[in-house]
């Protein structure tokens, strides 16, 4: 059986260095200790209405979640370090997708050209990550 949670819409968008992150918030998390950013979390322009979506499922003994997030952007993404994912919706809850230690979000980036009728030339960006728990409730505290 699988169970969806898709976000109400974000509004806000931003990375940081994995290595800035506390230790274990998965499992923090997990065990109902509240997760804080503790660092500055650098925004991310986007184009468009980015999207996040999580799923939970059965998998080899245990449940394990999917979490997506999809956006369209102009930045350029230091995707040659590890880093986090940081949204918050439309509801102001904020949600972290990465942490310090492994598993790290996979990130596909495709770029494309515009089209004369004035469709927009960006990078498209998908991040995945597979984890115990994916896409993990926090608060920004040193955020700007």
């Amino acid at each position: 059986m699988k169970s969806t949670q898709s976000l109400p819409g974000i509004m806000f968008l931003g990375y940081v260095p994995a290595e800035r992150l506390q230790r274990e918030i998965m499992y923090k998390y997990l065990a109902g200790v509240p997760v804080g950013i503790f660092t500055d979390v650098t925004p991310i322009n986007f184009v468009g209405v980015p999207t996040c979506e999580a799923v939970s499922s059965y998998n080899n003994n245990g449940r394990i979640e999917q979490a997506t997030l999809r956006f369209k952007t102009l930045d350029e993404l230091p995707t040659n370090s590890h880093i986090a994912f940081v949204i918050t919706d439309c509801n102001g809850q904020s949600y972290v997708i990465g942490q310090h230690e492994k598993p790290r979000p996979i990130i596909k980036t495709s770029s494309a050209t515009g089209t004369p009728s004035g469709d927009p030339a960006v990078c498209s960006v998908e991040v995945t990550l597979y984890a115990q728990k994916s896409l993990i409730p926090c608060n920004m505290v040193n955020n700007k």
